[in-house]
Parts: C-alpha cells; sequence; structure tokens
C-alpha cells in the first residue's frame, strides 16, 4: 500500500483495491463572509454558516457537498461541548485514517472579523468527499470496513483507562435481517459523559455488530440504519433508540433496525410532499455536557424511529422529529410546510396530525428586481437546544408563497433568504440577503412577512415578538455604555421588523462603497469607510449634547439595480449612561463565551420604514398616482416622543431635481405621501425619494434612497 500524503495534519484518500486516490485539498484563504456570520468548510466539501445568537446558541445553515447518497445524510453530534457535521460516508473511518476533529465546525469556522482562519479549497474538498464516498462504496461492497489507512492511527491521544473495562457489543440486522453493515452508532454513558471518548462514541457496524470498551454504569445508545436504491440514492433512514441501560459486565444489546416500526409521518390540511426530513435526540446524563445527536435524511428521504413508552429515569431525554414540505406541483399559489414536534422522558409513535392550531400562516414574499434563484432558510430552536442545524433551500425569486410554520411554546424560529447565491466560489456565498431575528408563532395567527421589500435602507437588529424569552438575544443598532457609543447599523436592511442586511457585501465586479461620521454638537469626533455594515465603539464626552450620524453607502451590480444607495443623517440628544437598563432580550453586544451584558441604553434614533402602495414583487409599480407610507419610530427601548413633523420628496431623474409630495399624518409616527409618476421612457423609470422627520424630544433624521423602486409603464 501506498504510503499517504499529509497535508496540514490531514492524511490523503487512498482507496485501497478500488484503484482511488486523491490529494486532501490544499489549503487557501476564504472570502470575507458578510455581518459577523462564520464561515466552516469541512474536509469533505460540505459548508457550514454560523450564525451566532449570543449566550452559546448558533444556528447553522449546512449545505451539503453531495446532491445525493449516503454522503448527502448527515450527522449533526454535540458531543462534550463541541459541534461536529459528518457525512454518513465519513463514520466508518473516525479513528482510522479521519480524525473526528476534521468535522468540528467552530474549528473549521472562519472569522473574517478578526483573523480569518485558513480553509480548504473547496473543489478539492469536494473531491475529496466524493472519493470518500466512492471508498465507502467499495468498501460495504466487500464487506470490510477496516480503515482508510491500515498503518496510520487517530491524531488523538489515548486517554487512560478509569478503572475496569468492560466489552459492551451493540449487535444489528438490517431491515432485511441481515447483519448490518450501513448501520452507525452513538454511545453516551448517563452517569458521566465524559468517561466515553469523543473520538469512540460515535462508532459503525461491521458484520453485525459495533464493540465498545466501556466502564460500568448507566448508558444510552441510539443506532442508524439505511437503504440505498440502485442507483445508490438513500431510499431509507431507521433510526433505533434505546435510552437507558446498565452494564455490569460484558454485554451486548440489541439494537435492530426492524425495532425503528414508527415512520415519521406527517399528515397535513393540504397536499404536501417530502422535501427535508430528519430527527433530533438530546440525552442529558447526571454529570457531563449533554450529548445531541441530529440526523438530516436528505430531500424527501423517509425515517422510521423506535418507539419509547417508558420515560426514562436517568438524566434528560428531549426528541422531535423536524420537515419541511412543499406543495404539488401545480398547485397554484406555493406552500411550504415548516414543522417539528417535541417530546420529553419518552419517544411517541411518530405519526401526527398538524391543525390550523399547530402552525402560523405566513403570506410570505420575496421581492427581487431581476429573476434568480436564491436560498431560504427557517430553523426552529426549542429551549433545551444550543444549535440548531438545518440546510437552507433553493427559491427562485421573485416570488410569493404560503409558509405553515409550527407554533409551540419556547420555540423560535431564525433564518432569512438570499438574494441569490455562488456556488463556484472557494465557499458557498449568500448575496443580498436579509437575516431575521427570533420569532416566536401563534398557533393560528396568520401573518404577513416580507423579504428584501423596496425600498432598501439603514437599520439596526431588532426584537420582534413580545413571546420571545431572555435566550434569544438582539443587540439594538446604536446604544451607549457609560460614554461609549456603539454603532452597529446595516444598509441595505428591507422593511419587515426582526430583518437585517449584509450591507454593501458583494460580488468583486458590483460598485459598493460605505462612509460614516459620528458628531458631537457639530465637532467631528469618528469618521471613515464603514465596510460591509457600520460597526464600531466611540468615545464621546460626558456632558448631555447632540450627536449627529451620517451614514452613506452604495451597492450596484448586474444583481442589484434598485436601492442602489442611501445617504442618511440623524441627530438626538444622548447624555452618560450608568447601570443595567436594557429589557430581554436586548443586550448591549454579543461576545462568544460571555455572559450577556445589558448595562447600556439605547440612543433614540428616529427609524424610518417604508410602504410602497401597489408594489410588485418585481420592485415596480403601475405609472400613475402612488402613495407611500413612512413611519418613523425610535429605536426599541428607547423613551418614545411624538413625531411632530415630517416630509417627502420624489425624483425622477437620479435626484437632480425634486417635488415635493402631499403628506398627510396617519397617526402612529406614520406619514401618508400622495404624488403622481408618468415615466417619459417606455422602459419607465426609477423613483428616489428623500425624507424627513423631527420628534417632540428633539431626534431627528433625513434620508436619501437612490433607485427606491421602479414605476412602469
Amino acid at each position: 500500500m501506498r504510503k499517504p500524503l499529509t497535508v496540514l495534519g490531514v492524511v490523503a484518500l487512498v482507496a485501497t483495491g478500488a484503484g482511488v486516490a486523491a490529494a486532501a485539498p490544499q489549503v487557501s484563504r476564504p472570502q470575507a463572509e458578510p455581518t459577523s456570520d462564520r464561515t466552516a468548510l469541512l474536509i469533505t466539501g460540505d459548508v457550514v454558516r454560523v450564525h451566532e445568537l449570543g449566550g452559546g446558541r448558533a444556528t447553522y445553515d449546512v449545505e451539503p457537498a453531495a446532491a445525493r447518497g449516503p454522503a448527502r445524510s448527515l450527522v449533526h453530534l454535540g458531543l462534550g461541548g463541541r459541534n461536529y457535521e459528518i457525512p454518513a460516508t465519513a463514520v466508518p473511518y473516525l479513528g482510522r485514517g479521519l480524525d473526528l476533529g476534521l468535522f468540528d465546525v467552530d474549528r473549521a469556522a472562519s472569522d473574517h472579523v478578526t483573523t480569518p482562519a485558513r480553509t480548504f479549497d473547496r473543489a478539492a474538498a469536494r473531491s475529496f468527499g466524493a472519493q470518500l464516498a466512492q471508498q465507502y462504496a467499495h468498501d460495504r461492497a466487500r464487506g470490510s470496513f477496516g480503515g482508510l489507512f491500515a498503518d496510520v492511527s487517530g491524531p488523538s491521544a489515548e486517554k487512560q483507562p478509569r478503572g475496569v473495562l468492560n466489552t459492551l457489543t451493540l449487535a444489528a440486522d438490517e431491515v432485511d435481517g441481515t447483519p448490518s453493515d450501513t448501520g452507525i452508532s452513538l454511545l453516551t454513558n448517563l452517569d458521566d459523559s465524559t468517561l466515553v471518548d469523543e473520538n469512540e462514541a460515535l462508532n459503525f457496524f461491521y458484520d453485525g455488530t459495533a464493540k465498545y470498551s466501556v466502564p460500568a454504569g448507566n448508558y444510552s445508545a441510539i443506532s442508524v440504519f439505511f437503504t440505498t436504491a440502485a442507483d445508490g440514492s438513500v431510499s431509507g433512514v431507521r433510526e433505533v433508540v434505546n435510552p437507558e441501560f446498565t452494564v455490569k459486565a460484558d454485554a451486548t444489546v440489541r439494537m435492530d433496525a426492524r425495532k425503528a416500526t414508527s415512520k415519521v409521518t406527517w399528515v397535513t390540511p393540504r397536499p404536501a410532499l417530502l422535501d427535508d426530513n430528519g430527527f433530533f435526540l438530546r440525552r442529558a446524563p447526571k454529570t457531563g455536557p449533554a450529548v445531541t445527536f441530529d440526523y438530516d435524511a436528505g430531500p424527501g428521504v423517509p425515517m422510521w424511529i423506535s418507539p419509547v413508552a417508558k420515560a426514562v429515569r436517568t438524566g434528560e431525554l428531549q426528541t422531535y422529529p423536524y420537515a419541511h414540505l412543499i406543495s404539488p406541483p401545480g398547485t397554484g399559489l406555493p406552500y411550504e410546510y415548516w414543522l417539528q414536534k417535541a417530546s420529553s422522558g419518552t419517544i411517541p409513535k411518530q405519526r401526527y396530525t398538524p391543525t390550523e392550531a399547530d402552525f402560523a400562516t405566513v403570506d410570505a414574499s420575496y421581492y427581487s428586481e431581476l429573476p434568480s434563484l436564491g436560498r431560504h432558510q427557517r430553523s426552529g430552536m426549542f429551549p433545551f437546544e444550543t444549535v440548531s442545524s438545518r440546510p437552507s433551500v433553493p427559491i427562485p425569486l421573485p416570488r410569493r408563497q404560503i409558509e405553515y410554520v409550527q407554533a409551540a411554546p419556547g420555540l423560535l424560529w431564525f433564518g432569512g433568504s438570499a438574494k441569490y447565491f455562488r456556488a463556484d466560489d472557494e465557499l458557498v456565498t449568500w448575496y443580498g440577503d436579509q437575516r431575521s431575528t427570533s420569532e416566536s408563532y401563534r398557533g393560528g395567527e396568520h401573518k404577513t412577512e416580507g423579504y428584501n421589500k423596496f425600498p432598501l435602507h439603514p437599520a439596526g437588529a431588532t426584537a420582534v415578538g413580545a413571546a420571545i424569552p431572555s435566550s434569544s438575544f438582539v443587540v439594538p443598532g446604536v446604544v451607549r455604555d457609560g460614554d461609549d457609543v456603539a454603532i452597529d447599523l446595516v444598509p441595505f436592511t428591507d422593511n419587515e421588523p426582526g430583518h437585517t442586511g449584509t450591507g454593501t457585501y458583494g460580488e468583486p465586479g458590483d460598485l459598493r462603497d460605505g462612509h460614516y461620521r459620528l458628531t458631537q454638537d457639530g465637532a467631528v469626533v469618528e469618521e471613515g469607510p464603514s465596510g460591509e455594515d457600520v460597526q464600531f465603539t466611540q468615545p464621546v464626552g460626558a456632558a448631555p449634547s447632540v450627536l449627529g450620524l451620517t451614514v452613506d453607502a452604495t451597492h450596484s451590480g448586474p444583481m442589484f439595480r434598485l436601492s442602489t444607495a442611501t445617504h442618511t443623517e440623524w441627530s438626538w440628544r444622548s447624555q452618560h449612561v450608568d447601570g443595567p437598563v436594557l429589557p430581554a432580550p436586548l443586550i448591549c453586544r454579543i461576545s462568544k463565551g460571555q455572559a450577556p451584558d445589558t448595562a447600556c441604553g439605547v440612543e433614540p434614533l428616529l427609524m424610518p420604514t417604508y410602504a410602497v402602495g401597489g408594489l410588485g414583487l418585481d420592485g415596480a409599480t403601475p405609472h400613475g398616482p402612488q402613495t407611500l407610507d413612512v413611519t418613523f419610530a425610535r429605536m426599541q427601548a428607547a423613551a418614545s416622543s411624538t413625531v411632530s413633523s415630517a416630509t417627502v420628496q420624489f425624483s425622477t431623474d437620479g435626484g437632480s431635481t425634486w417635488q415635493d409630495a402631499l403628506v398627510t399624518p396617519g397617526g402612529g409616527g406614520t406619514f401618508r405621501a400622495a404624488y403622481s409618476v408618468v415615466p417619459e421612457s417606455p422602459d419607465g423609470t426609477d423613483v428616489a425619494l428623500r425624507v424627513t422627520a423631527a420628534d417632540a424630544g428633539g431626534s431627528t433624521v433625513d434620508e436619501t434612497l437612490t433607485a427606491a423602486y421602479h414605476v412602469k409603464f
């Protein structure tokens, strides 16, 4: 056997007997990622976008490298306080040529805000993953998973045995009764989860058995088996759970695939097709970190689970199935279901019949001035979770659809939508996306939501919904801590509460720029280029004063024809802030691994939001009479004040000349502007907007939006 290459501690793949050889991916530097998200490119080419929520919580958007087959079935494993994303094809080689650490999302993630971590060339990583899948298929066909390299040991050091060890054998047959050689298993010590070595906890079945050397104690085991069709695609997944058993001596525990008798079935009010399917399990021991196991079966793959009727006695058990279902072809207005149903202590039979009382009905619109293929993600998280790992799904834009979203106590939904994406970069990259903060839905409620609804403008993150618990955190756009003013505003954010955009982030060929200036009583105290967003902290004088902030941002390119530039000037009265004053879920900053800080105050900036009457999904309105509702409100948790005046002007020549609109107060800080636009060109015309407002507390805003929206014949 040829001696394997070693590149940066990662062995190259050499398939014994199959004639397959591929070098491990070479190292390069990733592109900068928008906002503070981090991106992990794994050795197998799978990409994970990490969005930090604060308090140790995060959501993952997973982009599998494989579109089908066992490599598309992904295991999300939470073990020893670390998080791993592992293709099923890699599991038999863990500790046998592949180290579990290669799939550690946090270790692989890069953070462009500080020092971008080195990562693998994506094309080479995908090639490595594809050849690993070939190795897996070859070894499975010959009935032997001996590891990638007979002469290579895992890089992690062996732990010293703790007392007398017993041989625990998990024995399993496939669903057809033959000894399993496709299954994977996860073992947890319920007395102390650290007693099972992380590199040994996840195992695989060979010739019907998976063996462990363990001390006496209480254990939990999970086993997953899958069948494949003739073309190599996964045709079904069976998950068997033995939530509690005792090991006193050498023992054998059967985990036969046929024990998974309950098919995960969703009987929805409207016909729907299974698009994605998975099952989450959390097992908390007496001592040590909880273990989580989340198996995403892949698009349209059915799952069977073994029910557990008797409640566990040791530790905690929480489970839930999750599914994304879509409307059948030719259904008129399309619709989707995003469902997940939690259980505690037991595992019920997996047939669910949700009604309108179980979910919220969301009339969702996705705006784009040009046809494109975007991405869309909803990721639900229960209070017992710290990480929610879900793949995003493609969505043709522009588009309107109905989304039925699971509602449950404590269940928070995160996500977002990309205007388009590129998969031919080193990393899969989203562009023109809007990220949503956490939202808790109520069963039976009806809502409307808009993504990238024009005109786009600068904004800060806002929390939506009174039911959001303090386990989810939101950092307001402008806060003051003592005499430090912290700014975190994102240009080109849409008009949906809770959304923030990605600022001027774009492709190299786009025209994009940004600049900010902070003043105190008219004197400049800080200014500079803003990058993708406006994010900085600046000390100011302690005496009460008037602060001013000016933000300019431009972003145009082949995919960005509307909302191409913004100019905003704010002024407000500010003073020294002491003490913890922010209400949950607002915090001053998100710092990984640190407790939330609430000792700051939200500054009273006036933030406009816009609603253009008759706006189409392409960002255009018919020619003739136009209406525009502008709502001015102070940032969340800032002291309220009545908006005393507002003006609206419009331009059809790019801002060279301006015309006044008729403005009528509507109450609650909303003003309606009426005007008429008749384009001179048959191609229509772009409309620029300029709005101003002032409130009784001394806050003002003056905002100009270039190419805010389009008027057509």
